[in-house]
């Protein structure tokens, strides 16, 4: 198993106040350490199947969710059976546009096209307003900041947002940290869900 990135490899001194150089060797480390995983089949199953019961439990007919990339949990035969349960149910997949992401919709019948990073992005112009947001983590801690591949589309995007999406961070449990050394722009996430439980 891949070594987990702890609070005994990452101090506490050097949390609060983490420039942008220090994070991208945090995220060097926390992908390598995903990528590393010998039990991945079996957590990424685990946290598929935790993400979807806890979906469940939430009355909503709109989400946005990523496509996978650089071994991010892939969840989408998860959000395929969770539009066919209900056909009022609708996905969408980010797009950047400047330096905003915008949703578009998603099925699994549609055909994909490489976006902005050559990250797979549904074709048109259709746009669609999620109530939740299904967000990868690279990392996360325990006050729920996520460290995402630092080009801040994220947080860009929800702080214009007039009215705020669900936002939930899907991570393996090697993601976790005591502290990302938050930063002014960086936005708390709503829970994280990992293969170990739901913060």
């Amino acid at each position: 198993m891949a070594e987990e990135i702890t609070s005994a490899s990452v101090g506490a001194g050097d949390a609060p106040d983490r420039p942008e150089a220090q994070r991208q060797s945090l995220r060097l480390r926390l992908l390598a350490a995903r990528e590393q995983l010998a039990d991945r089949a079996q957590r990424e199953s685990v946290l598929v199947n935790r993400v979807a019961r806890w979906l469940n439990t939430m009355p909503l007919a709109r989400l946005a969710f990523y496509w996978p990339i650089k071994g991010e949990v892939d969840l989408t035969g998860m959000i395929t059976r969770w539009l066919a349960a209900d056909a009022s149910r609708r996905a969408a997949l980010p797009v950047v546009m400047g330096d905003l992401l915008q949703f578009a919709p998603w099925t699994p019948g549609t055909p994909m096209q490489a976006g902005r990073y050559g990250i797979p992005v549904p074709p048109g112009d259709d746009r669609l307003t999620p109530q939740l947001l299904l967000i990868p983590c690279v990392g996360f801690d325990a006050a729920r900041y996520r460290l995402g591949y630092g080009g801040g589309f994220y947080d860009r995007t929800l702080a214009q947002l007039k009215v705020k999406p669900v936002t939930v961070g899907v991570a393996f449990d090697c993601g976790r940290l005591p502290s990302i050394g938050p930063q002014p722009h960086d936005i708390r996430l709503d829970l994280v869900i990992s293969e170990t439980g739901v913060l």
